[in-house]
Parts: structure tokens; sequence; C-alpha cells
């Protein structure tokens, strides 16, 4: 069997594919990877056509071994790839010898990298996806966190490699980066100084920031809304706690939740999001279903084009 072993498992490192979808009404979130373009890019490269695992680490920083000779790629924020003594900026279809030392490092910028390896993580499904949930513990490896030392079984290579130009989406944003959102019927609800606040500053990304979501800083949003009962939550929705700091719902969100929310920001502005560092500045846009279908169609014609 061809199997994969980490020999320095980096931070918050989980098996991830495309996610789980279906199964938020008995509390189960979709998970999945934080930068699907990045998942996407990687099982194209390989040749995948169903869905198969890579790994997701953050701000690199991990080795493995395989126990054949295999190809990979490595996707996501840009990273430095050394195979035995030769290094390679990542994005690129590699190869490596049975037992080499590969070593993964960011280059500085952007949070979350993929290991895709030829095969796939060959790992069983649970509700038809092999993503790691590790608040419900589902998933991947014993629905856990990866640690030094794992051994991960590897599916067949199916040696159908496309060679793609280098696409990598940059994860140096401008100063600020704009995340465009469709606002909710919460949204009337504010005052016209709430809403104004809201779309007018400029917030921060901060260290508070995981798989579950993002919280950002700046001057408090005070909704007036003192008291909602919980109700169904959404990828990309802007919750205003108590403390007036928005918080971005992500793939592992709790599929319920109590605060008031603005709207829900973009998929695609989301997955530039995950890519951004504590200190990235960010402000919010407003636009209509319309304007969000367009970039979605636009997105995905990109997508159509550059990956196939």
């Amino acid at each position: 069997m061809r199997t994969l072993a980490l020999i320095r498992s980096g931070i918050a490192t989980t098996i991830q594919d495309t996610g789980r979808s279906g199964h938020q009404q008995i509390g189960i979130p979709p998970s999945g990877a934080m930068d699907k373009f990045a998942m996407l890019m990687g099982q194209r490269h390989l040749g995948h056509r169903n869905n198969e695992a890579a790994l997701e680490f953050a701000y690199g920083d991990l080795a493995f071994k395989t126990s054949h000779p295999c190809h990979f790629v490595v996707t996501g924020a840009p990273a430095i790839v050394t195979i035995g003594d030769a290094a390679h900026h990542s994005g690129s279809l590699e190869h490596t010898e049975a037992n080499q030392m590969v070593n993964i490092h960011t280059s500085g910028h952007g949070v979350y990298n993929y290991l895709h390896v030829a095969g796939g993580i060959a790992i069983s499904t649970c509700l038809g996806s092999r993503s790691t949930s590790p608040r419900e513990r589902i998933g991947g490896l014993e629905g856990r966190y990866l640690r030094d030392g794992d051994i991960l079984p590897l599916g067949p290579e199916s040696k159908d490699y496309e060679a793609l130009d280098s696409i990598m989406p940059s994860t140096r944003h401008r100063d600020t980066l704009s995340l465009r959102f469709i606002p909710g019927f919460q949204f009337d609800q504010f005052s016209e100084t709430t809403r104004q606040n809201l779309i007018s500053q400029v917030f921060s990304v901060t260290p508070r920031a995981n798989r579950m979501g993002i919280a950002l800083s700046g001057d408090p949003v005070d909704t007036g809304i003192q008291a909602l009962l919980s109700e169904a939550t959404c990828y990309g929705a802007i919750q205003i706690p108590p403390d007036g700091d928005p918080i971005v719902l992500l793939n592992d969100r709790q599929t319920v939740g109590g605060y008031p929310k603005a709207g829900a920001v973009i998929s695609g502005d989301c997955h530039r999001l995950v890519q951004s560092r504590p200190g990235q500045r960010v402000r919010f846009v407003a636009i209509t279903p319309q304007e969000a279908d367009r970039v979605a169609w636009l997105e995905h014609h990109y997508l159509e084009t550059k990956l196939s």
C-alpha cells in the first residue's frame, strides 16, 4: 500500500476535500477546504476527478515522506518546496522518490496551503466526504488534527496529470481588501448610523481566526438588537456579537446562532479573506443579489477556462 508519512505535521493540519453538504439541519457543518480555488487547482493538476482529499495546513512548515515514488503539488499560499536539496516555488507539479524528505515552508504571505499527492488521501468517507470537522470529530483521520508520525494511505496514482499554467491567485492583497456582501433582512433593522458605520469604516483581521470564522476589529458596530432566537447560519454570514466586532462565519461554523447578522460575504471574497493574515485591512461593500450572481458567473467561467 502506498502511504504518506508526516514527519513534521505543521499547524492546524487536516484532511480536506471540497466538503460535505446536506447535513446542517442535524448540526454538521460543511467543512471542506478553506480556499476552494486552491483545492480545485490541485485536484486538476493531478487529474483527480473524484474529489480526492488533500492535506490543508496553515502558515507552511510541513515535512513528509512517501513510501513509493509519486507526484504531488502544493497550492494555496505561496510556499517554498524543498525536495532533498532542491528548492522550488509552489504551484507546479513535483516528483519525489520513495523515502525522500520533502519540506514545505511559507514564503511569508497568505495562510492556507494544500498538499495534493497523486491518488489522494485514501481514507473512508463520512457523510459523503473525507473532510475533517474537528469540533464534531468526524471525517479525516479519527476526526482530528494531524500529528507528527501519522501515516496516511494513498490512492492509486492515475498518471493523468495536466500541465497547467501558473495561475495561483495572489495572496498579497491591496492595502484594503473589499468584502462584497449581500445585506440580509436584519440589516434593514439596523439604524442608518449603524449601517453607515459598518460599510464606511476599515476593519482589521485579528488573530482570532480559525476554520469556524474570522473576527475583525474596528469601531464597535452597535446593532441595537438586544435578543434574537437562534436561527440558521450560512457561509460568509457577518455576525455582530455584543462587543460590536464583526465575525465572518466560514466552513466549520456553528450551524445556528443568535447574534444579529448584517448579511453574507460572497464566496469568492471569503476565499480571499481566509488567506489574509492578522492586520490585513478590510472593508464591507454592499451589493445586490444580481451583482453577486454576476461575480459568481465570472469566477465560475474563470475556473472553467483556466482549469480545463
